[in-house]
């Protein structure tokens, strides 16, 4: 540790005054900090409303529904991170490369922040006597029922490392199904709370239809004809199938998602949007750099028409924009509209992102490509595309995060996100000018362990693949 330190801060004269100027500046801020945060800073408006500012004007009738819905993705999370653990440990040793389990240490850097926001709810939800003088003398005194969240919270997170214990030890063979099953259980968590009405029943035609064409792939068909053929008859198949089940033994009503608010809409409004973008975002680049006049000017024009638009813009003529281009008898909800805008909006940036990557690879691996009988398609999604995306990692987890943050805008077109719970809860009569500061505090750190964790995971990202490096 005294090498390290000499090294790097106390190597020089300049860098040691320069180390000891910035460590009594970091220490006079840690100082009034902490105590902001602990003394002298008023919570209760965030206390109060912790319920409002996380889900909103949700019905509380129906908040059962919100917390099924974090068990169940819990759950697939811990299949899915189980899954990838040993598909990685599988893959390194059919390419004789070595293979090491990360760490529990290394695991908590990944996720420290979330863990840290966990906490900071928990601390706010159960009103210990210990830390009454904090939020205020009114604290009562602790309660069996008060006990929930941390009993929810601890089954929440016991639940996923149980499933990812599980999913390591499935063999390969059977690896496909802990894929699917973790597939079923995101389904079922955006059904619990929306229901199943309307065109839900597509989400489960999709998975039906992948394991249809999975099972096609894996039998070892000489005719591509026949192959096709059969892929085609299992999704058909698989969508009737879907419908008739929906329609007849899962037809159950649930809260429509213009009802969703708090920050639970600000991370389903920032997921649904980057799943959305994503690929059109890469149809774009490709039309953009394609030789058919016709798909080249209509990509580049839309590229530039709404990347010279700010997206505040965009949402406050969402509402009568597309009623134009989306004619319905029943018109879409403000919160659809929202989501169409944000997600058109994402896409045009990642665009230009994917298409820096795509004129970073030389030319010589297209021409490789096609020496050796690939056809366009083929070379595009396997030489080309992985390494445009590999050198552009950065760069695209960076617009997700601005789509994380640019949700809070719906604000500005009436949608009860986070930050209009902020207002709400500051237009209550006994909350009118405290806790003004806090609650911003509150808001901006909730943003923000969800953005570093995603700039962390891109960094890991980065590290494996050896960007910068090879």
């Amino acid at each position: 540790m005294s090498y390290w330190l000499r090294k790097n801060l106390f190597n020089r004269w300049y860098n040691s005054v320069l180390t000891v100027l910035l460590a009594v500046l970091a220490g006079y801020l840690s100082f009034y900090a902490i105590r902001y945060v602990f003394f002298t800073a008023e919570w209760k408006p965030v206390r109060a409303n912790l319920t409002l500012f996380m889900i909103g004007t949700f019905p509380r009738a129906e908040q059962w529904r919100v917390i099924v819905q974090i068990l169940l993705m819990c759950g697939s999370f811990g299949l899915f991170w189980g899954a990838s653990i040993t598909s990685a440990r599988d893959r390194a040793e059919r390419a004789g490369l070595p293979y090491r389990l990360e760490t529990g240490w290394e695991t908590f850097k990944r996720w420290w922040p979330l863990l840290l926001l966990l906490a900071v709810l928990l601390l706010i939800a159960i009103p210990f006597v210990g830390y009454a003088r904090l939020l205020g003398p009114a604290v009562p005194v602790l309660a069996a029922g008060d006990m929930l969240p941390l009993v929810f919270a601890l089954s929440a997170v016991a639940l996923m490392l149980a499933l990812r214990y599980i999913a390591k030890r499935i063999p390969g063979k059977f690896r496909i199904g802990i894929w699917i099953l973790g597939t079923l259980s995101l389904i079922a968590s955006w059904q619990v709370v929306s229901g199943t009405g309307g065109y839900d029943w597509l989400w489960g035609a999709g998975l039906l239809g992948f394991i249809a064409v999975y099972a096609v792939r894996q039998k070892d068909l000489s005719r591509k004809r026949l192959s096709l053929v059969l892929q085609v008859a299992g999704v058909a198949v698989g969508a009737t199938i879907s419908w008739v089940v929906y329609r007849n033994l899962l037809s159950f009503g649930g809260i429509e998602w213009d009802k969703w608010s708090g920050f639970h809409l600000n991370l389903t409004a920032a997921a649904i949007s980057t799943i959305a973008a994503f690929p059109l975002g890469l149809l774009l680049a490709l039309g953009r750099r394609s030789n058919l006049p016709a798909v080249k000017w209509l990509s580049v024009t839309y590229i530039e028409l709404i990347r010279g638009v700010p997206l505040i813009g965009l949402l406050f003529v969402a509402n009568s924009l597309l009623g134009f281009f989306w004619p319905s008898d029943t018109p879409r909800s403000q919160l659809t509209r929202a989501v169409v805008i944000m997600s058109l909006f994402t896409a045009a940036y990642l665009a230009e992102i994917i298409r820096g990557g795509l004129a970073s690879v030389p030319l010589g691996q297209r021409e490789g490509g096609q020496s050796v009988g690939l056809t366009p398609l083929q070379n595009t999604s396997l030489i080309i595309m992985p390494q445009a995306l590999r050198s552009v990692i950065p760069a695209i987890v960076g617009q997700f995060i601005s789509l994380l943050k640019d949700s809070s805008l719906l604000s500005t077109i009436a949608i009860i996100e986070i930050i209009q719970a902020r207002e709400n809860a500051h237009a209550q009569a006994e909350f009118t000018t405290i806790g003004i500061a806090e609650t911003l505090v509150f808001v901006a750190f909730a943003f923000w362990c969800f953005a570093f964790v995603m700039s962390r995971e891109s960094q890991r990202l980065e590290g494996r693949l050896g960007i910068g490096r090879r």
